[in-house]
């Protein structure tokens, strides 16, 4: 009679404390490795390319502020009206564009002076 198939299982190996490694790359990486910018920051910075600030990206960011201030005013503010709660978000967001500008241009700006790409 045939025998039934079955995965093989790797036997957990234990070091001289007792302890059981995890698997994969147990040593530190070499010199060169770490000089070549192979960690966490080299990574996200290649992921997404720095992009100059825009006004309509501003605006995106001012809306959803609002709209986030319109469910607060609506809801659980007590005796605004929707009409009430509207003018606020309209002003919100005439005064948080600018506002968003200026601090994406001011972060864009420090990133780029630390050599950010």
């Amino acid at each position: 009679m045939a025998q039934t198939k079955r995965k093989r299982r790797n036997k957990h190996r234990g070091n001289a404390v007792g302890m059981v490694e995890a698997r994969g790359r147990t040593s530190k990486p070499s010199a060169q490795a770490r000089k070549s910018g192979s960690g966490r920051a080299a990574r996200s910075a290649g992921a997404r390319p720095l992009k100059p600030p825009t006004l309509q990206g501003a605006a995106i960011k001012a809306l959803v502020g609002a709209v986030i201030l319109f469910v607060f005013f609506r809801f659980v503010g007590n005796g605004t009206s929707t009409a009430g709660a509207l003018t606020m978000c309209l002003v919100a967001v005439v005064l948080y564009t600018p506002i968003m500008y200026l601090t994406d241009k001011w972060i864009y700006n420090r990133k780029t002076k630390q050599g950010v790409k």
